[in-house]
């Protein structure tokens, strides 16, 4: 009997996602374990394994599509067994692309002499860019080559680049990739657009579900912001102590989690969640680090974080941010942090307003580090300030507990030594 491979669901909050590639096509013979696509959940980008052996015998939906979770989204069986009936979502958009390539579909010669399904506009492209269509890998639904096969043989470009070139018909041959490599992300296609023309970019499940969260948070929670300075002099003296000892150079930021880590065991109050009639301080304290990606904010955590050395933590963040961009995080790195940190000195901003993560119950802003001048011991003297922004939950902590809190945090970042102890 014939069984199915559904939408899976990755963390209580999702509810659907989008399948941005199929691996496989029907009549492969897949067994369990095997990666058959690529899915673009709210949070991540993640490789789909079968959990079932034997023939697909059909993909519910093509690439692109948007599925809530725990429909069918595939049928696995014996050769030529037949499938139930299935409730497909695809609405009027799927069953349409579906007569689009139906109807483009023509067989074609180009340079080859074997005959080469493929649309008309792959052909031109090839015709154009004096490509062989015999040396292009098709990933057309019925196995014809499309215009992006073409133009992906001759660039680099991430999958969401390329998705979105084609949903607003961006020659990507034209583009210049800002990646390694020249390799093409979304940003690049923002820089090709016509002076004077609107143009519709689609949001990603990322920045649905974020900006869904963002809104319900401030309209939900009652948010304070206070701000603070910290001489920053003795930490970057220290940095460049540590770079010159042992050839390794933590980041601002990560001394920055650190000292919030050990500020937090001193104030567990901004490591807490409210709860309706009560205040549950968290057992751990697992910070949250935003990173922006190319399709929208992140913010996996470091489980422990109070337990890290400057250095575990520096290879910590690291590798996390690098998942991060990559899509590759696991769902439990991005669910469970007790705490945020949003970090955007690198981009020379002086001072913001964070918006907390809910239910987390406080987020600190970070900004750029800046050289002003102050009187010292009757002395006019230069020193390195940075400004942080802490927004808090009116509901769990105070503004004095807040005070307090950002006292001890900056406490620390002057007097860094404390944290390699």
């Amino acid at each position: 009997m014939a069984e199915p491979i559904i939408m899976p669901k990755s963390g209580m909050a999702m509810e659907e996602g989008v399948i941005i590639e199929w691996l496989i096509k029907e009549g492969d013979v897949i067994k369990e374990g095997d990666v058959i696509a690529q899915i673009e959940t709210d949070k991540t980008t993640m490789d789909l394994e079968s959990d079932l052996t034997g023939t697909v015998l059909k993909l519910v939906y093509p690439d692109g599509t948007t599925v809530p979770v725990t429909l069918p989204i595939a049928w696995v069986g014996k050769k030529g067994e037949a499938i139930p009936e299935t409730k497909e979502i695809a609405k009027e958009e799927v069953k349409e692309a579906k007569e689009v390539k139906e109807t483009t579909l023509t067989p074609i010669t180009t340079f080859s002499t074997t005959k080469i399904a493929s649309t008309p506009a792959a052909k031109a492209a090839a015709k154009e860019k004096g490509i062989d269509l015999a040396n292009v890998t098709p990933s057309g639904k019925w196995g014809e080559i499309v215009k992006d096969d073409v133009l992906a043989s001759v660039v680099k470009a991430t999958p969401l680049a390329t998705k979105v070139a084609q949903e607003q018909q961006i020659d990507l041959t034209k583009v210049e990739g800002t990646g390694h490599q020249k390799k093409i992300y979304v940003r690049d296609l923002q820089r090709t657009t016509t002076k004077g023309e609107d143009r519709r970019v689609p949001l990603t499940n990322i920045q649905k579900i974020t900006g869904k969260r963002m809104l319900e948070s401030v309209l939900t929670i009652p948010q304070v912001t206070e701000d603070i300075n910290a001489n920053m002099d003795k930490l970057l003296a220290l940095r460049e102590d540590i770079l010159s000892q042992s050839g390794f150079k933590p980041s601002i930021n990560d001394f920055v989690v650190l000292a919030t880590a050990r500020a937090l065991e001193l104030h567990p109050r901004l490591n807490s969640i409210f709860d309706e009639d009560a205040i549950i301080e968290k057992g751990d304290i697992n910070i949250g680090v935003a990173v922006a990606t190319e399709r929208g904010l992140v913010v996996p955590h470091i489980k422990n974080t109070n337990n890290h050395t400057i250095g575990s933590l520096h290879l910590a963040t690291s590798a996390l941010i690098e998942r991060s961009r990559e899509g590759k995080l696991a769902i439990d790195e991005l669910s469970g942090s007790t705490f945020s940190i949003s970090n955007v000195g690198m981009y020379k901003i002086s001072s913001f307003t964070p918006i907390i993560n809910p239910p987390e119950a406080a987020i600190l802003g970070v900004n750029t580090i800046e050289k002003v001048l102050a009187l010292v011991d009757g002395e006019v003297k230069e020193k390195s300030v940075m400004k942080l922004s802490l927004t808090f939950d009116h509901r769990i902590v105070d503004g004095s507990g807040a005070s307090l809190f950002l006292l001890t945090l900056v406490d620390f970042l002057e007097n860094p030594l404390r944290l390699l102890v």
